[in-house]
């Protein structure tokens, strides 16, 4: 739970009005281990309404012989700025592309306050825009992440030339400096993924060796220096580091700009350690280390991230185990924490999954993975993961298998349900694994109301070898006479069921769970037996279950429902194999009454 916003003295605090051109000013920030260095900062002038209505920024040239070569650094957004004693704001927006000397975008401190102090709704709106289904590829995974950055990373303000004094300049535009990310433990083509996700220019794997401590030191914050926002952290992590601006209590204020623009937020804050800063004339930025946890970012808005120290963010703990069946069967344990957000939660989860596949397994070549676990949310239940894969999309696959549900969840119309925990176990064979169902049939070809016939399904693997599954079917003891044997993999009733089995059935997260949980699944035959029934179609649905007024009066209007035969089970079995299992047959039977 957020603290309570902390009383602030005004005094300390130079508002925006009594800021003038020529004004020489000091910042401070961290170029090389938790030794805090300052530069003057010199003011050119106030830009009205840059970052939005009735909210000014600060223009200023960042004076020092380490500036002069670096020009403004990815990492140092949040740096404080004070005239006379006074706190200014933070150094937080880089002007241009490749520029000649290091003009900065200052964010009000007033600004930052107003934003870090709103209260933190936590269980805020689910984000549709970047929700994704089951059937998500990894491409769409690392589109949707690349479109929260560049959301973040927008650019905010053209700047006037009279301003500048250099017409050249008329067209530049302020954007955020951004944070200094941190990518560690990722196979390297995660990291060109993810590099281009998330802007190239913002993303360094810490791979490398450095003769700098590793320590971090575990004295007071203090304004200046760095901090990090994590979004994976454990055997992997994923963050970025910024600045702290201004400290009051346990309350901090850091960045000066969005990190991702999520709103109310729940990120684990940590300490950093600036290990060197790299130049480059396209974007320098700080290298850093995430260190320990102290507290909760719990706010990451248009002018500030900022949160409470001591108040431990609610995350996602997730242990992964893989076990290579061709190494000696020992498995390796992932343990790490995923940040908790509608959004992000279910996408950085695929992607450290996705991680752990690529960094292990061939990518090319016949590959089997099996995927057995479970997911809690709480008091609204547990979802039970079991299902195969195999293939080229068996990576993908996998990966879907906690998107899915971690998505539907987190997004639903109900309520808020955040995981707690995602337990799983990833067993994977260079096999093909995959069965194709070629003929399905019943002991008998008089089948009878009320009595048990015997199902006979013909497999058939990749090389040709064949198979046959055999399961009791139970006829139903009434009901219409003609009904059709359905045999299939999971797409094929999956796709029946979303069509025209009740497609609307959800009503409460604990429905959500249940729904989840009866998802088809890859390694399972399915059988089901279906009849007819008058029912009513509507946007090309079938709604099976309406009561005859209801359906009456939508057949009335033809513009919102037709009548028509709609299928319902009337019964359902099911058998578990250690294969992917794919294809369909139907059967047509006619019911009779046992005359003996």
């Amino acid at each position: 739970m957020a603290l309570a916003a902390p009383q602030r003295p005004a005094t300390v605090f130079m508002p925006v009005g009594e800021v003038k051109p020529g004004m020489i000013g000091v910042s401070r920030t961290v170029f090389s281990g938790d030794t805090l260095e300052d530069f003057q900062v010199q003011i050119i002038g106030t830009l009205d309404n840059a970052i939005g209505p009735g909210r000014p920024l600060i223009l200023a040239k960042l004076l020092g012989a380490r500036l002069a070569e670096t020009g403004v650094i990815a990492g140092m957004s949040g740096s404080p700025v004070y005239i006379d004693g006074k706190l200014v704001g933070a150094v937080s927006y880089a002007l241009g592309s490749f520029p000649k000397e290091p003009i900065a975008g200052i964010t009000p401190i007033q600004q930052m306050l107003d934003d870090v102090d709103r209260p933190a709704n936590t269980s805020r709106a689910a984000s549709r825009e970047f929700a994704l289904g089951a059937s998500a590829t990894p491409a769409d995974v690392f589109a949707a992440l690349g479109r929260v950055f560049a959301r973040a990373a927008a650019p905010v303000s053209a700047i006037p030339a009279a301003l500048l004094g250099e017409p050249a300049l008329a067209s530049a535009t302020l954007r955020p400096i951004g944070a200094a990310f941190s990518v560690r433990g990722f196979d390297t083509s995660m990291t060109g993924e993810l590099g281009r996700a998330l802007g190239n220019t913002a993303l360094r794997s810490e791979a490398a060796a450095t003769d700098a401590p590793q320590q971090t030191t575990t004295d007071p914050l203090r304004p200046g220096d760095a901090i990090g926002a994590s979004l994976l952290h454990g055997d992997f992590e994923m963050g970025a580091t910024g600045t702290i601006t201004y400290i009051n209590g346990n309350r901090l204020y850091a960045f000066g700009h969005p990190f991702l623009g999520l709103g109310p937020a729940q990120m684990a804050m940590t300490r950093a350690r600036v290990l060197t800063v790299l130049p480059s004339l396209q974007n320098s930025m700080k290298v850093a280390n995430l260190g320990p946890t102290i507290g909760t970012m719990s706010q990451d808005r248009a002018t500030a991230v900022g949160g409470d120290i001591g108040a431990m963010a609610r995350e996602l703990a997730v242990s992964l185990h893989l076990m290579d069946t061709g190494r000696g069967g020992t498995p390796r344990t992932f343990s790490f924490r995923v940040a908790h957000d509608p959004a992000m939660t279910p996408l950085f989860a695929y992607v450290a999954m996705l991680n752990v596949l690529t960094s292990y397994q061939r990518q090319t070549g016949v590959i089997t993975i099996g995927i057995n676990g479970t997911a809690s949310f709480g008091t609204s239940g547990t979802i039970t993961i079991d299902d195969l894969f195999s293939g080229d999309q068996a990576f993908a696959g996998a990966a879907n298998t906690v998107l899915g549900p971690l998505s539907a969840m987190m997004n639903n119309d109900f309520g808020t349900a955040a995981p707690d925990t995602l337990d799983l176990t990833l067993t994977v064979s260079e096999t093909q694994s995959g069965l194709t169902i070629e003929r399905a049939w019943l002991d008998t070809a008089h089948p009878v109301f009320g009595k048990t016939h015997t199902l006979h399904v013909l497999l058939r693997n990749f090389r040709g070898q064949t198979e046959t599954r055999s399961l009791p079917i139970t006829m139903p003891a009434r009901g219409p006479a003609n009904v059709t044997l359905l045999v299939s993999d999971a797409p094929t009733l999956a796709a029946l069921e979303d069509k025209e089995i009740d497609p609307n059935w959800a009503k409460t997260s604990e429905d959500l769970v249940v729904g989840i949980n009866r998802t088809r699944r890859n390694n399972r035959l399915y059988v089901r037996l279906l009849a007819s029934a008058p029912g009513t179609l509507i946007s090309g649905r079938a709604q099976p279950s309406l009561p005859s007024s209801t359906r009456s009066v939508l057949d009335a209007d033809k513009s919102i429902g037709a009548s028509a035969l709609t299928r319902t089970f009337v019964g359902a079995w099911e058998e578990r194999l250690d294969r992917v299992v794919k294809g369909s047959r139907e059967i047509a039977l006619t019911l009779s009454a046992d005359i003996r």
